[in-house]
């Protein structure tokens, strides 16, 4: 008895550490495309708009373009580039994103991104997250992640602790109808 105590604790001690990367972590690769790390930010009550990221990587001998996003979470969802002009953030929606063969593009604060428009609910932190990337050739990769707190520069475990994206989804809530 006093054998098998000492490894049942030590066992349920390490099941939550080993299984929370595995909680969070979506990886889907379809035709040489993989699709990494989706995750939103949180939003406050009451928003209608939303952002969502992942990291996007083709294999050497790959090229592809991502033509849709979309989302069960959001009546509708786009592609965005995000540039700053000065003081005056730019953005604007992108038909596509084309992909050269061993490219990793990040989707990311403060850069290009998935716009989440009409939200149903609002989204809450470490609720999950279901996305479906659309392209050319592989078609559509569905992921999922979660859902990060409102600050957060990152997937969990895979934050970006750049001081320079300081930006919160409030700065993402302005009227992109103009961009239609």
């Amino acid at each position: 008895m006093r054998l098998k105590l000492p490894a049942l604790a030590v066992l349920a001690a390490l099941l939550p550490t080993l299984a929370a990367p595995l909680a969070h972590a979506s990886e889907v690769t379809v035709k040489g495309v993989t699709v990494a790390h989706p995750w939103a930010r949180a939003t406050p009550e009451g928003a209608k708009i939303g952002v969502a990221f992942a990291e996007i990587k083709t294999d050497k001998d790959t090229s592809d373009r991502l033509t849709a996003v979309s989302s069960p979470i959001a009546g509708r969802a786009e592609i965005h580039s995000m540039t700053m002009d000065g003081e005056i953030m730019k953005m604007r929606r992108l038909d596509s994103i084309e992909l050269k063969p061993g490219e990793q593009l990040v989707l990311k604060p403060m850069a290009a991104h998935i716009m989440l428009f009409d939200l149903k609910q609002p989204l809450k932190e470490n609720d999950p997250l279901k996305l479906t990337l659309t392209f050319e050739k592989a078609g559509p990769i569905e992921v999922e992640g979660t859902v990060a707190s409102l600050a957060a520069t990152g997937a969990q475990g895979h934050e970006n602790h750049s001081a320079g994206d300081s930006m919160g989804s409030m700065h993402h809530q302005h009227d992109h109808a103009s961009h239609d």
